[in-house]
């Protein structure tokens, strides 16, 4: 059986990294993530262990900009975060209005609402719930939660709408899991003032990643595949992933914590259309979409606002390729992505059609696994995947 590989979690990486950071502490964090983002964060709190006065270039890392934002704002300094042009038009303001509510110190050098970012880092300290609306971004709600055991009195949150809520128990749980005191009661956390006892750890195989194997099997319609180092009951949200895709005929079965995989088409709901609802986890909806196009039967995906803030506007990019390789893809009056069924032929079958990615590493994935049926289909951009996945192709072509 051939083995599919996946890199550990992006997002499990990047928490412990801060986790880490404020402990103080050397032990290891085994199988860290090789993606660009959480190589950029080892980067920068290398550069913030050695400075107290520097400029952060960030990229379109959006992860590594709102949990810096945080940290930054308690670390003693001056401190500029910068970054591409795509990360300025992503949300931050609701963060930054969180942390001047418990006396962090920040400026904006151009816009407002937008980075650069001048921060004076100092103690910071909570006397009264904090109100965050986490309607954009779950990352603000989690960026304030990793640093809530070092705030002079703690933190209590109060989440506002939140998006990818599954994100926020992931990092609660990794808080835990390091000694911070956490409850919760509804909509309100509330984190007590403490320390975190960072010890050495093992980061679980990314989820998000293994939706790529899934796509494969929907697009090539054979073989079995073997996925290893994915936890069952893990806490990263785009677990559902394994669900959702049974519904087009993947099959998994758990042996350990290795994820066997095959296609049955037996196995394909019989549904004539089928409703995934992605609020709790936008990542996999490219993948997702991709393999509903082949799948022949009509998709409709609700909960898609929060795909226009992501590396690039996820909404445009899929609906642009996917029209362009034939299929019958819009937005209906009630805010969904809706991929009709009987649209498996493309209209141009022997010209090369050239997929725009934006620079989005999913985007880039979820596209070029057409090649598997397509080999007139390209995309623009084949490097940008390593920003989560860095040897995705060479893990395709094998």
């Amino acid at each position: 059986m051939k083995e599919f590989l996946i890199p550990s979690s992006k997002s499990i990486s990047n928490r412990l990294l801060v986790i880490q950071q404020l402990s103080q502490s050397k032990a290891k964090i085994n199988n860290l993530s090789l993606a660009q983002d959480t190589i950029l964060m080892q980067e920068l709190l290398s550069q913030i262990d050695n400075s107290s006065n520097e400029t952060l270039y960030c990229h379109n890392a959006g992860t590594v900009v709102r949990f810096l934002l945080s940290l930054l704002s308690m670390k003693e300094g001056t401190w500029i975060i910068d970054s591409d042009k795509r990360m300025k038009e992503r949300p931050i303001e609701d963060l930054v209005d969180a942390l001047k509510e418990i006396g962090a110190q920040i400026d904006y050098l151009e816009e407002k609402g937008k980075l650069p970012l001048r921060i004076k880092g100092q103690a910071l300290q909570n006397n009264n719930p904090i109100k965050i609306n986490s309607k954009l971004s779950s990352q603000f709600a989690s960026s304030l939660l990793l640093i809530s055991p070092y705030i002079k009195g703690g933190l209590e949150l109060e989440i506002d709408s939140p998006v990818s809520f599954p994100y926020i128990q992931m990092t609660i749980s990794l808080m835990r899991e390091f000694g911070a005191k956490v409850q919760e009661k509804q909509n309100r956390i509330r984190v007590e003032q403490g320390e975190y006892i960072f010890k050495e750890t093992l980061v679980e195989g990314d989820w998000s990643s293994a939706c790529f194997a899934f796509e494969k099997l929907c697009i090539s319609n054979r073989c079995k595949m073997i996925i290893k180092n994915l936890s069952p009951n893990s806490s990263q949200a785009d677990r559902i992933a394994m669900d959702y895709f049974s519904y087009l005929g993947i099959e998994s079965q758990f042996k350990d914590n290795n994820l066997n995989i095959s296609y049955n088409p037996q196995s394909i709901s019989k549904q004539e259309t089928l409703i995934f609802n992605i609020k709790d986890c936008p990542d996999i909806f490219p993948s997702l979409a991709i393999a509903g196009f082949v799948s022949n039967k009509t998709i409709i995906f609700e909960a898609v606002d929060n795909l226009i803030h992501k590396e690039s506007n996820r909404l445009k990019a899929v609906l642009e390729g996917l029209q362009s390789i034939g299929a019958k893809a819009e937005i209906d009056q009630k805010n969904r992505f809706v991929i009709k069924a009987n649209n498996q032929t493309l209209e141009n079958p022997k010209e090369k059609i050239i997929i725009k990615t934006y620079n989005d590493h999913r985007i880039s994935m979820a596209f070029g696994m057409l090649r598997e049926k397509y080999d007139n289909i390209i995309v623009d951009d084949y490097d940008c995947v390593s920003k989560s996945f860095p040897f995705f192709w060479l893990n395709v072509e094998n």
